[in-house]
């Protein structure tokens, strides 16, 4: 029995040692985050994560995914098929209202801007030239919601009729005359201006934040850690790299760099010098801004269920 004892000993230390090897390899293995972003300019922070290999240098193993609109986005979240998204506030607002506790807002990712604008051969050139108009906007977006709380403190709400329009046909039915005036968000509010001369009667700060599902921040809280000072830095090399960020993103959406540039100037953080300027912290004013906003939508019929704004932050 000997002999065979002292075949079978190697082969039993060389079968240990791989699995010691394989243990140790998957515990060095990077943590995977799959992350979503929207078309809109709250893309340009994601598409220059991604280009940059930024999670990639921090560790991590994220795959991206973009999405056209906000709902289909959203369904995914809720389906457990990603883990982080960077959108609105309305997406986020409508979600928590629809699936309470579900995910965190763990970050403030900067702003663009939406717009109410009219044809310069409506004869509309300020707000009270709306009277009796049609306006046109996307309803159950944030630019929705900012117009009707505008047209109520305003006193136009009574005096003016909304139409539904998906926001790929807005500058197409201003264009027609099928209504008066449209909202509509960056870059297409650039285009507009510079290609029929479209005049801007009232624009919005659009906000946008990040939201990760609770799940996986309690199961992976370094990667979440990771991913929020990913974006940081992405922010950052947006700011550095205008050039190259406006590019990588231009390409993403079939878009004139140049446009992308120009309309991303509407962030403060645009032209940050350091990481230090880069602040995507929930601060007390932007609770208190989220709550609003909540409280808003609820109010105008936007979202069936109010919001326990308290269970939507990241402690």
């Amino acid at each position: 029995m000997k002999p065979f004892i002292q075949k079978i000993l190697p082969a039993a230390a060389i079968v240990a040692g791989l699995a010691l090897s394989t243990t140790q390899f998957a515990k060095a293995a990077p943590e995977t985050i799959r992350i979503a972003y929207p078309s809109g300019m709250n893309g340009q922070v994601v598409v220059a994560m991604q280009n940059a290999k930024i999670l990639e240098k921090a560790g991590l193993n994220p795959t991206y995914t973009a999405f056209q609109y906000g709902p289909p986005m959203m369904e995914a979240l809720a389906s457990g098929s990603i883990d982080a998204v960077v959108t609105s506030l309305m997406p986020v607002t409508s979600y928590a209202s629809k699936v309470p506790g579900d995910a965190k807002i763990v970050a403030t990712v900067g702003q663009s801007s939406h717009s109410l604008m009219a044809s310069k051969e409506s004869g509309i050139s300020a707000k009270e030239g709306l009277e009796g108009k049609t306006i046109g906007v996307s309803f159950g977006s944030d630019s929705h919601l900012d117009t009707l709380t505008w047209l109520k403190n305003e006193h136009l709400f009574d005096k003016v009729k909304l139409v539904n329009i998906a926001p790929s046909e807005l500058a197409g039915a201003l264009a027609s005359k099928s209504v008066d005036a449209i909202v509509i968000r960056q870059p297409q509010v650039l285009r507009l201006q510079e290609q029929s001369g479209a005049i801007v009667l009232h624009t919005w700060p659009f906000r946008f934040v990040s939201i990760v599902k609770s799940d996986f921040l309690k199961q992976h809280p370094e990667a979440a850690s990771k991913y929020v000072e990913g974006l940081r830095e992405a922010m950052l090399f947006v700011a550095q790299n205008h050039d190259q960020a406006a590019k990588w993103f231009g390409e993403s959406l079939r878009m004139d760099p140049a446009v992308v540039e120009k309309v991303s100037a509407d962030d403060p953080m645009y032209n940050a010098k350091s990481l230090s300027d880069i602040d995507l912290s929930v601060t007390p004013a932007s609770r208190e801004l989220i709550t609003r906003w909540a409280a808003d939508s609820y109010a105008e019929g936007m979202i069936k269920s109010k919001v326990d704004v308290d269970t939507l932050f990241a402690k």
